[in-house]
């Protein structure tokens, strides 16, 4: 099995590379930090303190980094950021790893809008470009020439506006036209031969901090696969990459960027079928990809913040409920089947403790989940669950308050509703 740096592994792009690779059978992923960020939550294998790589890093500065990750023996370095992709990029020669990047050429054009537009100009639209000294009409939109998400962009009403924009940055501002239409997102994949296989565009519906939040594919009408085909000619990318466009207030299509990366919510190909991490890895493994197996579903994506819990908390043995808790209105409750299964694979004692009504071997049968338990106990109606509980490293989940109160008042031992696992669920790897 192949081994995987992602580095940094806190991004969203480093978060869905671990979603589309997780418990892939060829690549093993390793997550790496040089800050207390969300990867160290996500990633099972993770390495701290990393050095902090960023667009004015040195050679010294990769050589520092490489110093401290050689010891590992990688396959393969995944940059998750911008600024990663360009610098590793640039000093590829210093690696023994395979880096999962284009080469320098196209990640420096990549990084800078102002290189991307130059190099487009004559080929498709890009957004009209102002100096200080030649706005006519407002707004503008003013954003870094290198730069992601949306930090440092601003719609512009007016020259004081414009002025203090100009003055608070310390990066090259570039001054463009106003687009006021809807914006898209095209994801791309582009096989080691030079030939753009994959594109699909998407709207962005709502937009938080420059990723889409909400986005939904549209028809992959001829002018986003021709302006698709004509990036690809013009850059050498290798794997999975994207670009943005917004209207005009006529319909036209402007360019608003190229990454060499994947796109903040490209999740929303894998769900159609198409893995762009695991093809990119396996392009960069030397695997033939001619093609994409897209199921061409019409999809829409929503996303919001998700909770994953650090919690210290050791325990083999589960006492459980069964009725409205593993059966909740006569249907599997499912997160907690996921809950129970997670125990199995951690080796721990699932003990059914039950005051059911009727026969609970006939039920579990139904629900084809007789062979969960390492132990079934069937109680009646008055007996105390908390007696029948060996206490040492043992948790106990029963939706009944007046149970759980007795557990704990008795034996002292964590106990959780069904609507509280969420934290023993989505834990820290």
């Amino acid at each position: 099995m192949k081994k995987v740096l992602v580095y940094p592994c806190g991004t969203e792009m480093a978060l869905e590379v671990y979603r589309a690779v997780y418990g892939s059978t060829h690549f093993s992923l390793y997550g790496g930090s040089c800050s207390y960020d969300h990867g160290r939550f996500v990633y099972e294998h993770h390495i701290d303190n990393l050095p902090f790589i960023r667009d004015n890093s040195s050679k010294e500065d990769v050589s520092t980094f490489i110093k401290h990750i050689e010891k590992y023996n990688f396959d393969f370095i995944y940059p998750a950021t911008d600024s990663v992709i360009y610098k590793f990029a640039q000093y590829k020669e210093l690696f023994k790893e395979t880096i999962i990047t284009p080469d320098f050429f196209t990640a420096s054009i990549s990084r800078s809008k102002k290189a991307t537009y130059k190099l487009l100009n004559n080929y498709i639209n890009i957004p009209i470009i102002y100096n200080n000294t030649n706005i006519r009409n407002f707004p503008v939109f003013i954003k870094p020439d290198i730069g992601q998400g949306a930090s440092g962009t601003h719609i512009v009403n007016s020259q004081k506006e414009l002025n203090f924009y100009l003055k608070q940055s310390d990066k090259e501002m570039l001054i463009l036209e106003y687009l006021p239409g809807p914006e898209y997102t095209v994801d791309c994949f582009t096989n080691s031969k030079g030939v753009l296989i994959f594109s699909q565009a998407r709207k962005r519906g709502r937009i938080k901090s420059g990723i889409s939040v909400n986005t939904y594919n549209v028809e992959n009408n001829y002018d986003f696969e021709k302006i698709a085909k004509i990036i690809n000619s013009k850059l050498n990318q290798k794997g999975a990459w994207f670009f943005q466009l917004k209207e005009r207030s006529n319909g036209e299509l402007v360019l608003l960027e190229v990454a060499a990366r994947i796109a903040g919510s490209s999740e929303i190909a894998r769900a159609n079928g198409v893995n762009l991490p695991m093809m990119t890895l396996h392009l960069y493994n030397g695997d033939n990809i001619s093609s994409v197996l897209n199921n061409n579903l019409n999809i829409e994506l929503d996303r919001a913040l998700t909770n994953i819990y650090k919690l210290d908390l050791n325990y083999n043995k589960v006492y459980i409920d069964y009725d409205d808790t593993i059966i909740i209105n006569n249907k599997i409750n499912t997160q907690i089947i996921k809950f129970l299964y997670q125990c199995l694979n951690d080796n721990c004692d699932i003990i059914l403790l039950t005051k059911h009504d009727g026969d609970i071997y006939e039920s579990l049968k139904k629900f084809k989940l007789a062979n969960i338990f390492n132990k079934i106990i069937h109680l009646e109606k008055l007996c105390n669950k908390y007696e029948y509980i060996e206490k040492e490293n043992a948790i106990f989940i029963d939706d009944s308050y007046i149970e759980r109160e007795l557990v704990k008042k008795h034996l002292n031992i964590p106990v959780f509703s069904p609507q509280e696992l969420e934290c023993l669920i989505e834990r820290s790897k």
